[in-house]
């Protein structure tokens, strides 16, 4: 959301939108996030962040903003995940606090970004190698809106897959199941456990540095007929029935390397299966809609 957020702000001083005008654009489109108790804070932040950037700091979001950070911004949704990147968290929020708290830079004059991204279809299969040695294999199954404008982030699924040395077959790469995630805030309107739910991936290409190159992976297989495990349209950590997380071809090598990765794996072969689907079903009737 916080990306979304930018980009929207952006794109709107591009299309030379007045400030005034653009904020409150950007809180009426963005109303739910904005109310909700705990996406607001990620909503206000990054609308602050992003105006500071371009030197259009409006004095309410600023406000807003600080008496967030204040209160300690969002740290305590990142300490359930990680302590250690909580810690980061509280860092670069007070970073971001003395800067909006601070003197103001002049409005910049934007340009439009060139776009730097690799293009994928829906079907193609990726395989990922990490800088400590692990494979991984992700399978794209659809597209977000991405940045600059008219442009498209390929959303992929990140395999339950065991690397034996031998890469899977079509078959394994359109009914293994993605891998799932518990990351949620507590709701105290939902009673019960934490949902687990499939994490889906929106990768963006934001600068020639994040683009996807060889040393990222390969290509090896296209046309692979794997629908999304969930609507991801609607895939925020406080509802819909997946999350999607926007994140750069390059952090797959280095979230395989952590530990977290390999808990999500656990946590999947707990909760789920392999697709009952057969390959051949969905080869009938001229195959795959």
């Amino acid at each position: 959301m916080a990306a979304d957020v930018r980009a929207d702000w952006r794109e709107g001083i591009l299309d030379r939108i007045p400030a005034e005008e653009l904020t409150a654009k950007l809180v009426s489109s963005h109303a739910a996030q904005a109310d909700d108790p705990d996406e607001g804070l990620v909503f206000w932040l990054a609308l602050a962040a992003a105006q500071y950037e371009t030197g259009r700091l409006r004095p309410d979001v600023r406000d807003t903003a600080l008496d967030i950070l204040n209160r300690g911004g969002d740290v305590a949704r990142w300490e359930e995940e990680d302590p250690d990147l909580a810690k980061q968290r509280q860092q670069v929020l007070e970073r971001l606090r003395i800067k909006l708290a601070g003197p103001q830079p002049a409005p910049k004059r934007l340009k439009r970004p060139v776009p730097h991204g690799v293009a994928f279809d829906v079907g193609d299969a990726v395989l990922l190698r990490s800088p400590g040695g692990k494979r991984a294999i992700v399978v794209v199954v659809g597209h977000s809106p991405g940045w600059p404008k008219g442009t498209e982030n390929p959303v992929v699924e990140l395999l339950l897959w065991e690397d034996t040395g031998e890469l899977p077959t079509q078959e394994f790469m359109a009914t293994a199941p993605p891998l799932y995630t518990d990351s949620e805030v507590p709701n105290p309107l939902r009673q019960g456990t934490t949902r687990i739910r499939p994490n889906l991936f929106s990768v963006s290409t934001a600068q020639r540095a994040s683009a996807f190159n060889a040393d990222i992976g390969e290509v090896i297989a296209m046309g692979i007929p794997r629908p999304p495990a969930a609507d991801y349209r609607d895939g925020s950590v406080m509802s819909g029935d997946a999350i999607l997380s926007g994140v750069q071809w390059n952090w797959f090598g280095v979230f395989m390397d952590q530990p977290r990765y390999e808990a999500m794996r656990e946590l999947t072969r707990a909760h789920t299966r392999p697709r009952r689907k057969r390959w051949t079903d969905l080869f009938k009737n001229g195959g795959p809609s």
